[in-house]
């Protein structure tokens, strides 16, 4: 049914099915004429007869946004992030599954906090590459955010760009993709890597349940998220296992990381034992409890790991003198640790990739694999030992070299 003023609908059939559009003319700034524009509403299946069309239009506020808008229909990045965020932001573009809250919290919070400040009311089309990557140098120079939070949100902007295209909500080129910024700052750097005995350090300054915690995500590099998740069903004592099925953030159960991350992970004697005496300790021992739970909300949900990481981790460091008051440090550099020690004993990035439960090994080496100062220095000794022929000590090598005259003397 056409409607000059309102636009008018369609069915069309689309690879999942068939879809009502809802058309409009517009002007093309090019050349001036009058065109038809669709936009897609969503699936017949799901909206229904064209009264529930034309409510899902209203829903969308599509008259006044392309028809009364201002900018001649020429949609804003707000208007464009405010369908994102409700047709686009909960779901997975691979599955169509919910992504978890988290993910989420995270996206909304780089829309809200940086990206719609900024550039909510530009008309979407008119954003150039080079004002977006001026944009994103000053968040890095002028406000301090490190290089991998700034490649974050230059992402989830990317992604509103990508939704209005697969939706057909704007033509226009994504100028995201023309943008380039550093992925992160020097890893090496952020990273504290422990070695065993100040990871034992640690441990001793602490009492349970936290002593538990941190000797469980040593020996297996559990993500502090999967680690409070576990419940005692999840602990096979009988078969040394341990089963990492969920994980705890945002004070909500929700799934792993990725699929690689849900597996079974070792558990050796040690740690067993450190389980056990704490599951004998503990009120909530059933193997529905979690293994960590909150004394505060009865055994409800698990503890949170910022409260744990700052109020008995890292005092623990800084008492033993591992870290400075000021320093970056947490669960996660417990799990850097265990797989730099472990490639370096081991000299197999596989257990290491293995432990972590990592899709491939190129993430495992790239990131998680640390150059430990003290075994390159033994490397250097060694190294120069076999220099110096390695029949007699570096010493003595050295003190030879000193008694020989050089040579231009012996030339005189």
């Amino acid at each position: 049914m056409a409607d000059k003023i309102n636009g008018w609908l369609r069915q069309r059939e689309r690879a999942d099915g068939m879809a009502w559009l809802w058309c409009h003319q517009q002007l093309r700034p090019s050349d001036g004429k009058m065109v038809e524009n669709t936009m897609r509403l969503g699936l017949v299946a799901e909206i229904g007869d064209e009264n529930g069309a034309w409510r899902r239009v209203g829903e969308l506020r599509l008259i006044e946004k392309y028809i009364a808008n201002p900018t001649n229909g020429q949609p804003t990045f707000g208007w464009l992030t405010n369908h994102y965020i409700n047709h686009g932001l909960p779901f997975n573009k691979r599955n169509g599954k919910r992504k978890g809250k988290g993910t989420i919290y995270c996206y909304q919070h780089a829309l809200d906090g940086f990206i719609l400040p900024r550039w909510q009311d530009e008309v979407a089309a008119k954003i150039k590459p080079l004002a977006i990557r001026d944009w994103l140098y000053d968040l890095h120079d002028d406000e301090d955010y490190d290089w991998q939070t700034v490649s974050k949100i230059k992402m989830v902007m990317g992604q509103v760009f990508k939704h209005a295209d697969l939706h057909e909500l704007e033509i226009c080129r994504n100028p995201i993709s023309r943008v380039l910024v550093p992925g992160s700052e020097d890893k090496d750097k952020e990273v504290r890597v422990l070695q065993p005995q100040e990871t034992w350090q640690i441990i001793s300054r602490l009492q349970d349940p936290e002593r538990t915690l941190v000797v469980l995500i040593a020996a297996t590099a559990l993500r502090i998220s999967e680690a409070l998740a576990l419940q005692w069903r999840h602990v096979r004592f009988e078969n040394g296992s341990i089963r990492i099925e969920q994980a705890f953030r945002l004070s909500e159960i929700t799934t792993t990381k990725t699929k690689s991350s849900k597996a079974n992970v070792p558990m050796g004697s040690t740690l067993a034992e450190f389980l056990r005496g704490w599951r004998s300790q503990s009120p909530y021992h059933r193997e529905s409890d979690f293994v960590f739970a909150s004394d505060k909300l009865n055994g409800k949900k698990p503890r949170t790991g910022q409260m744990v990481n700052r109020y008995y981790l890292k005092p623990a460091a800084i008492d033993a003198g591992i870290i400075t008051p000021g320093e970056r440090f947490g669960f996660h550099s417990l799990r850097h640790s265990l797989s730099t020690w472990v490639n370096l004993v081991i000299k197999d990035v596989k257990v290491a990739q293995s432990l972590l439960r990592h899709g491939k090994p190129d993430i495992t080496a790239g990131t998680y694999i640390h150059s430990v100062p003290e075994e390159n220095l033994k490397a250097q000794e060694q190294y120069m030992v076999a220099v110096m022929k390695g029949e007699r000590s570096a010493q003595a090598c050295i003190e030879s070299l000193m008694n020989q005259k050089p040579v231009s003397d012996s030339l005189q």
